[in-house]
């Protein structure tokens, strides 16, 4: 065998070797779609979301959980919910179903930090 059939078979089997490795991680990696309820809403941390009659804000977001903020006809109304819990805030009723941190440093109003939200029927 060659020097060059050599180092190409020698590539091969490290490629095929990463491949599989790559292939053994845990199904919680960051990069790993997670399936919501149907109908449930993304709020991106600090950005205004229309969710029917409401506009929906998520703030002070941990692990787990989110300070919410609701406006509809008066003032905005607020609290901190739980994942997992079902709150009513504002006249507004729902789920906080997950929670998707951007632990990297992001510039002012670049975070990609999400909250899921499930709004009652």
């Amino acid at each position: 065998m060659t020097g060059a059939a050599r180092h190409t078979g020698f590539v091969a089997v490290l490629v095929a070797a990463v491949l599989t490795l790559a292939g053994c991680g845990g199904s919680d990696n960051a990069g790993d779609a997670v399936e919501h309820p149907e109908g449930s809403r993304a709020l991106v941390l600090n950005q205004p979301t229309a969710v029917g009659d409401y506009r929906v804000v998520a703030s002070n977001v941990t692990a787990d959980e989110a300070g919410i903020d609701v406006v509809s006809d008066g003032p905005a109304e607020g609290g901190t919910v739980a994942l997992g819990d079902e709150a009513t805030i504002g006249g507004f009723t729902f789920t906080l179903v997950d929670i998707e941190l951007d632990e990297k440093d992001s510039a002012p109003g670049g975070s990609r930090t999400t909250v899921w939200i499930l709004p009652a029927d």
